[in-house]
């Protein structure tokens, strides 16, 4: 083969490749343009108006100023990082317990399976009817448990009392969205090589030190993307917190979620609402970067 056609070889198979590459590249970006970037960028310009939607008026970042300026805003921020926290950090430490002994291969471990997924599956209503119910101040099996224990003197009223609302609204979520995290887990743990535990027995150690030096170290990549993807994805959560309470008592509730919906629908306030959900953007969004910064987790997947 001559140098020239040797050449023309080389030049087609880079063309090949340059064509493959924009032929997977090209739809990608434009598909996360329409559905990503568009959107973000137009939310983003219209909280810089007053009535973006009827009568456009450029205020540039008064909006910003007068949500966070508002004598409501540091109480839903609280209610919406105390809400994310809590009911992260509870799906993560149940759906890790019950992986845990789902994975020893216990009698009854496939039906235990089975049915971390239902509540998974059923409509967000449903589940706040059924916790509803047991919640009830009247019928509830729950309050009848606390009353004949004598945990209580009477009946709580929990998703109407605003001591008790926000901890219902959580055990609520947490027993929807638990099995989020048990089976990333249980996934996990079924990857681990059993000879590690064996080796460490046979070296005397203890239950708690395989599960410290083994079982620890494999489950830190998977703890961590369901740290961030959970913790986000219940920040931002709003069905189940408005169809359970709407907001309240008393805004005990009322998470950034809630209040968008709030500006936006029953204030008619679109600039004060899109200006918030901005600022939940940007608050997720630096979250993000110093969390990927501080811990790597692609790293610990890669392992």
């Amino acid at each position: 083969m001559s140098t020239a056609t040797a050449v023309r070889t080389r030049l087609g198979d880079l063309d090949e490749r340059r064509l493959l590459l924009l032929a997977t590249f090209v739809p990608l970006v434009a598909f996360f343009t329409v559905v990503w970037a568009v959107p973000i960028v137009y939310a983003l310009g219209m909280s810089l108006f007053a009535e973006p939607t009827t009568a456009p008026s450029f205020v540039g970042l008064a909006n910003y100023l007068d949500v966070l300026t508002a004598a409501e805003f540091p109480l839903f921020l609280w209610n919406s990082v105390l809400y994310a926290v809590s009911t992260t950090v509870f799906s993560l430490l149940i759906g890790l317990a019950l992986a845990l002994v789902v994975n020893q291969q216990i009698r009854g471990g496939s039906v235990l399976r089975t049915m971390m997924i239902f509540p998974y599956l059923l409509p967000t209503l449903v589940v706040i009817f059924i916790w509803q119910f047991l919640f009830d101040p009247n019928i509830g099996v729950i309050n009848q448990w606390l009353v004949s224990y004598g945990v209580v003197e009477s009946p709580v009223a929990f998703f109407s009392t605003s001591r008790w609302a926000m901890f219902a609204v959580a055990v609520t979520s947490v027993w929807k969205f638990g099995s989020f995290a048990f089976f990333i887990l249980l996934a996990r743990l079924q990857a681990i090589d059993p000879n590690l535990y064996e080796r460490a027995r046979v070296e005397g150690a203890s239950t708690w030190q395989a599960f410290r030096d083994i079982t620890l170290p494999h489950l830190r990549g998977a703890i961590l993307i369901i740290l961030l993807v959970r913790g986000i994805w219940m920040f931002n959560k709003f069905d189940i917190i408005y169809l359970a309470t709407g907001g309240g008592p008393l805004n005990v509730t009322t998470t950034l979620p809630i209040r968008v919906y709030e500006l936006a629908f029953n204030e008619v306030n679109f600039g004060g609402a899109t200006a918030l959900a901005g600022i939940m953007f940007f608050l997720l969004a630096a979250v993000a970067v110093v969390y990927f910064r501080a811990f790597e987790p692609e790293k610990e997947v890669a392992h």
